[in-house]
């Protein structure tokens, strides 16, 4: 009787085994898929997806909210910086697939998405491969085309996102639903992955892909913003104007994201030589305190221990704001008015410095 429950241990553990092992290599790594599609990989490669787990931003977040949660803090990070978890329970990144963050395959292994549920991904990993290509073939794999890829609530899953706290601290695709965007049916993907050139298969592909870079850029951030003077008043002992800002070119607030982000409009005063004489500045952004009602400044801790929302002035999308500034110094010597709006970060990177400490010296003269 003692052997049979013996046998029965060990059939179970290989088992386990066994599953654990088909779950870590059930991805395909990115290294696999670039063999036929090679436009498609040399577009994602660089793109924030493909730098989500590596990138120096989220490493430094992470490695401070692991050590402030004793591990716990991988849980909530990993989900959305390296999805592939959410199968395999890597935590620890032992494996390559892992660390290749937003991988390829995790995306199209995504067979549904339900937002109404916890985890909304449904996940099969395999040979069947979705997409939102009708009757696309391949020799490796089957593609099926999922109306799923083609709508905003496949970027929901962690665009829009809750603490553990239930403090809602990434809204964007929430945002998007109260848009403009939305009723016209103008999807995430409409504008972070339109079609651009290049082949989807180097043999026998379509002869467009879409960007999987995600055009999260400088360039595609410049027009999303317009910024006008719309009046100025010289009085005796002050200046008055007035700034007109509208949120015109996106579907979501600006800024949204990562309440670490901020929004900022300077206007200033110069003279007649172009030097600037007073300067006055207005952030845009979400403001997040602890629970002791600290204000939260940085990404990871937002993230784990924000308690409440007690602020949020950015501009929703299609939104106008006018702003009026009032200058007071050397009011005589004001030529003309400069303003500017720009995007500013400020994440903690953990960076390698040089370290020089002389412990001694000395000196010999050089006689001719």
């Amino acid at each position: 009787m003692l052997n049979k429950f013996v046998v029965v241990l060990a059939i179970l553990f290989l088992a386990v085994v066994g599953n654990e092992a088909s779950a870590k290599d059930s991805f395909e790594s990115s290294q696999v898929c670039k063999d036929c599609h090679r436009d498609i990989y040399r577009n994602w490669r660089k793109s924030l997806h493909a730098l989500s787990y590596s990138n120096p931003i989220f490493q430094t977040a992470y490695r401070k909210a692991y050590t402030d949660t004793k591990g716990e803090a991988r849980k909530y990070c990993l989900n959305c910086h390296a999805p592939t978890v959410r199968v395999t329970g890597d935590f620890d990144a032992d494996d390559a697939i892992t660390r290749e963050g937003i991988t390829c395959d995790f995306c199209h292994s995504i067979s549904s998405v339900d937002l109404e549920k916890p985890d909304p991904f449904t996940v099969k990993p395999g040979k069947v491969k979705r997409s939102v290509l009708d009757g696309a073939s391949s020799p490796y794999h089957e593609t099926v085309r999922s109306d799923d890829f083609a709508s905003s609530k496949l970027c929901a899953g962690c665009h829009d996102f809750k603490n553990r706290n239930g403090v809602h601290v990434g809204v964007t695709y929430s945002e998007w639903k109260d848009s403009a965007f939305a009723k016209e049916g103008k999807q995430c993907q409409n504008c972070h992955m339109p079609e651009i050139a290049g082949k989807t298969a180097h043999e026998g592909g379509r002869e467009k892909i879409h960007d999987h870079s995600l055009t999260h850029n400088v360039g595609s951030m410049l027009s999303v913003v317009k910024l006008k003077m719309v009046e100025m008043k010289r009085g005796s002992k002050n200046l008055v104007a007035k700034v007109s800002l509208t949120n015109s070119g996106i579907g979501h607030s600006i800024p949204t994201g990562t309440p670490a982000r901020r929004l900022v409009l300077e206007v200033s005063t110069r003279d007649g030589e172009g030097k600037v004489i007073e300067t006055k500045r207005k952030e845009y952004g979400k403001t997040i305190v602890d629970s002791k009602g600290i204000e939260i400044e940085t990404d990871g801790d937002v993230f784990l221990f924000g308690s409440k929302i007690v602020g949020d002035n950015r501009l929703k999308s299609g939104e106008s704001r006018t702003e009026t500034f009032f200058f007071e110094t050397r009011i005589g010597d004001v030529k003309d008015l400069s303003a500017e709006v720009f995007f500013f970060y400020n994440p903690v990177i953990a960076e390698k410095n040089e370290m020089r400490i002389q412990l001694s010296g000395d000196e010999w003269e050089v006689k001719p």
